[in-house]
C-alpha cells in the first residue's frame, strides 16, 4: 500500500464484503496473506462476473444450440419449462450518462471454477434440472450481450426463481469485472451496481 498508493482507490474500509480480488499462486487470498519468495500474486478490481468448452466464451452462442444439448439430459423428460436470461450492454445509465463500450475480463481459470462451482450447486437443488452459465469477457459495444443463464426445471416457477439467485450469484461471486467507457470518464462497475471511478494514470 505504501509502495502503490493507488490501490487504496479500489478498497474501501467501510464496505469489506468488496474488497480487491487477491489471488496467490492461483488461490484466493486474503490482504494480511504473508507471501513468500517466487509467491505469483494478482490483483484485480472488484468483481461485478456452438457449446463453449468453459464458462467464459469470447462470442455469441446458439440458444437453441444450448437447450438441445440439455434436452440429452435424461433426466429432462421431467422438465416443464427453461428460463433464459440475456443481458445486454446499457447505452444509457444513471442520469443519462452515454455509454461508448463495456470491457469485461476476467482471470479465465478461477472464474470458470467459480461459474462451474454456481451452476452445479443450482443443478442439485431440488425440482431443477440442468443449469447453465455463459459469460463473455471482451470488448462489447451498446447493445450486445453479455451473460446467458439457463435453467431448466420441473416447474415454471422454480426456473424464474433459480435463473434469479443465479445471476445474483454470479454478479457478487464471479471474479469477472467490467470497465464502462463513457461520456463522462471511466467506472468499474461492481456486482450491486455500485460505480468507482478508474483513476487516471500518472504522466510522471
Amino acid at each position: 500500500m505504501k509502495k502503490y498508493p493507488q490501490i487504496a482507490n479500489y478498497i474501501d474500509e467501510t464496505e469489506p464484503e468488496e474488497p480487491i480480488i487477491i489471488l496467490v499462486n492461483g488461490e484466493l487470498a486474503k490482504q494480511d496473506k504473508e507471501l513468500r519468495n517466487n509467491d505469483e500474486v494478482f490483483l484485480f478490481p472488484p468483481a461485478s462476473g456452438g457449446l463453449p468448452e468453459g464458462f467464459i466464451i469470447e462470442d455469441n452462442i446458439s440458444i437453441d444450440n444450448v437447450i438441445e444439448d440439455m434436452k440429452k439430459n435424461p433426466e429432462f423428460i421431467r422438465s416443464g419449462a427453461v428460463v433464459v436470461f440475456i443481458g445486454f450492454v446499457k447505452g444509457i445509465v444513471e442520469n443519462n450518462v452515454k455509454v461508448y463500450e463495456l470491457l469485461y475480463d476476467a482471470y479465465k481459470p478461477f472464474a470458470n471454477a467459480k461459474l462451474k462451482e454456481i451452476a452445479e450447486e443450482y443443478s442439485r437443488k431440488p425440482n431443477v434440472i440442468d443449469v447453465r452459465i455463459y459469460h463473455k469477457v471482451s470488448k462489447l459495444k451498446p447493445k450486445e450481450t453479455t451473460v446467458y443463464i439457463f435453467v431448466s426445471a420441473i416447474d415454471r416457477k422454480t426456473a424464474f426463481n433459480v435463473a434469479k439467485e443465479v445471476l445474483e450469484r454470479v454478479k457478487h461471486e464471479a471474479p469477472i469485472w467490467k470497465l464502462e467507457i463513457r461520456s463522462d470518464g471511466e467506472y468499474w462497475v461492481l456486482g450491486d451496481g455500485k460505480r468507482v471511478p478508474r483513476p487516471k494514470a500518472s504522466t510522471r
